[in-house]
C-alpha cells in the first residue's frame, strides 16, 4: 500500500509528458558518419521508422533544434543532451539546429559554412547508444543546406541534405525532411 501511495504521489508531482508526435512529414534519406568510431558500434540504423519529431525554440528565438527518432520519446527527452533516453544501440535522435545570429531563426537556408553563431548558420549531431552513456556524434558538415520551408502555427517544415568530405570521399552524411510540432523553451 505504501509502495502505491508513493507511485501516486509521484505521478501527481512529475506528470509525464506526452510522447512527441511524428507526422508523415518526416523522412530521413541518408545517415553515415565516419568520423566517429561510436557510429559503426550501432550502424545499420532504422532510417524508415521515424516515431518521433519534435522542435523546440529558444527563448529568445535565435535557435530552433529540429527532433527526429525511431525511438519513442518526448520532447523533453530528445532535447536533453545529457540524459540520453536511449534504450537500444538501434534507437538514435537526429538533432538540427539552426541559428540566426543575433536575430530570431526565420524561414531561409542555414549552411554549415556560416560558422557557428553566424546568421543562417546550421549544425546536425546524431545522439547514439554507443559508449557507457552514449554520445553526441557530430557530423562535421561542411557543405549543402539544412532550409525551414515554413515555423507558424505551432508546427515547423523544412528538409536538410549537409555532408563532410575529406577529398572525394563523403564522410559524413543527413539527408531527410521534417515536419514537427513546435514549442518555446524557458531558456
Amino acid at each position: 500500500m505504501r509502495t502505491l501511495a508513493i507511485a501516486l504521489l509521484g505521478l501527481l508531482l512529475f506528470p509525464t509528458t506526452s510522447l512527441a508526435e511524428a507526422p508523415a512529414g518526416n523522412s530521413i534519406k541518408a545517415l553515415s558518419n565516419s568520423y566517429d568510431p561510436g557510429f559503426k558500434d550501432v550502424s545499420p540504423l532504422d532510417l524508415k521508422s521515424i516515431r518521433s519529431a519534435a522542435a523546440l525554440r529558444s527563448k529568445d528565438g535565435r535557435q530552433v533544434q529540429v527532433f527526429l527518432s525511431n525511438g519513442d520519446f518526448t520532447a523533453d527527452q530528445m532535447a536533453n543532451e545529457y540524459v540520453l533516453p536511449l534504450k537500444s544501440k538501434k534507437e538514435y535522435i537526429l538533432v538540427l539546429t539552426f541559428h540566426n545570429g543575433p536575430n530570431p531563426v526565420a524561414d531561409g537556408s542555414y549552411s554549415p559554412k556560416a560558422g557557428y553563431g553566424k546568421p543562417f548558420w546550421s549544425s546536425v549531431v546524431v545522439r547514439i547508444l554507443s559508449g557507457p552513456k552514449g554520445t553526441n556524434a557530430s557530423f562535421g558538415a561542411t557543405e549543402g543546406t539544412c532550409s525551414i520551408k515554413g515555423a507558424s502555427g505551432g508546427r515547423v517544415t523544412g528538409s536538410f541534405q549537409v555532408m563532410s568530405r575529406n577529398g572525394d570521399k563523403v564522410m559524413a552524411e543527413a539527408t531527410g525532411t521534417f515536419d514537427a510540432p513546435l514549442t518555446t523553451s524557458k531558456y
